[in-house]
């Protein structure tokens, strides 16, 4: 498979993301690629303060133990909108790597 694979790309965003459970299934490139949602990593503080958050306004929306809509689609598109630009930063990377080794 090719660093330029979708696929590929998809592992790494995977990994970094915590999507595998690498004690049912081994992933090699886990052992380079670091899940940056581990306790205490910065994209795990900034995930837990987001929960916080997300949980006050439901409770100020009187859903204390509920699901808002709108607030659902607000972390869903900036997390869509993450991966996307992870992913064509991914490409850029590729590409200005190849040129440089021109």
């Amino acid at each position: 498979m090719s660093v330029k694979d979708e696929e590929f790309k998809t592992k790494i965003y995977d990994l970094m993301n915590g999507s595998y459970n690498l004690e049912e299934h081994l992933v090699a490139e886990s052992s380079l690629v670091k899940d940056e949602f581990t306790g205490g990593e910065y994209c795990e503080k900034l995930y837990s303060q987001m929960l916080e958050a997300y949980e006050r306004v439901c409770r100020r929306l009187g859903k204390p133990d509920t699901e808002d809509k709108d607030m659902e689609i607000i972390i869903s598109n900036l997390l869509s909108i993450g991966k996307y630009q992870s992913m064509k930063m991914f490409d850029y990377g590729i590409f200005f790597t190849e040129r440089e080794n021109e």
